[in-house]
């Protein structure tokens, strides 16, 4: 009787943790999650990236991105009905935008943020490129991600970009430039620090395009030695493809020597206030 008892009660317990509501864990990603596309590689949905308070981005909220130039059917249908973009960023120049224009998505608000005051920027013939690169000195890559964050024009875009999240209470916001990895670093690096991510946490984010980008890199590499075997071409051409931790230290130097510190920059070039501040985190931020 005692041990038709105890199976009873151990049959019962069974059962009971059986049916027990599950609680999955939170996924979180200090790179957040790629988005698989054909032809656009890059593609970063940022939920899952945790903030110093615990709280870790909403999904499908903010999504970092190479050009959408070449979108297949089924990529669009992600990217609009999977991840629900309703807006698009485009940190492009006027004549990267013309040579290249993004794929239209259904449903979608299109905004044009030029990060660099030359309407020409990134576009030329190989000579051209050839030429430019053979000119570049060794550190010609923190020089630029200086200037993305202390030139006028520059701050001007990404001020607007700001607003842009600001005013977006639901669905994605997609933002890009050509590669997704300079300018749409610098783009993260803003955003992640208005969220109260981590430094730590942002480098590991930005540092994730070499991943993402190894086969574009290695092809681009490939047809420039057709052209030419000049060793500085070459280098220079490999320094601009990848993401270093000195290309975005040096932005963060340059705002820490004209701001003092991240915080006061948003708060002076960008133009955040506490309450935006607040805001932003309200809207894209989750326990």
């Amino acid at each position: 009787m005692k041990r038709k008892l105890i199976k009873t009660i151990s049959v019962t317990l069974l059962a009971t943790i059986c049916f027990l509501p599950t609680v999955a864990a939170k996924k979180t990603s200090p790179i957040g999650n790629q988005i698989k596309l054909t032809k656009v590689p890059n593609v970063r949905d940022l939920g899952g990236i945790r903030a110093k308070n615990g709280q870790h981005i909403k999904s499908n909220r903010l999504i970092r991105s190479s050009a959408l130039t070449h979108l297949s059917g089924h990529d669009k249908w992600k990217l609009s009905k999977r991840a629900n973009v309703k807006v698009i960023l485009d940190f492009r120049s006027k004549s990267e935008i013309k040579q290249a224009p993004d794929a239209k998505l259904h449903g979608t608000r299109y905004h044009r943020l030029s990060v660099m005051a030359d309407p020409k920027f990134g576009v030329h013939t190989t000579a051209q490129y050839i030429q430019q690169l053979a000119a570049k000195q060794p550190n010609n890559m923190e020089l630029f991600y200086e200037k993305m964050v202390v030139q006028p024009h520059s701050i001007k875009a990404y001020r607007s970009m700001f607003h842009y999240l600001l005013k977006q209470k639901s669905g994605a916001i997609l933002y890009h430039c050509t590669y997704g990895k300079d300018r749409t670093g610098i783009a993260t690096m803003l955003i992640l620090s208005s969220l109260g991510v981590p430094k730590t946490t942002i480098m590991r984010n930005y540092l994730a395009s070499n991943h993402y980008l190894k086969s574009t890199t290695r092809h681009e590499y490939r047809l420039m030695k057709r052209h030419t075997h000049n060793r500085k071409v070459l280098t220079n051409l490999k320094r601009s493809r990848t993401a270093k931790t000195a290309y975005l230290n040096a932005a963060y130097a340059a705002i820490y020597h004209h701001s003092g510190s991240m915080k006061h920059y948003l708060h002076t070039q960008m133009r955040l206030s506490n309450k935006d501040i607040q805001q932003l985190r309200k809207n894209y931020l989750t326990k």
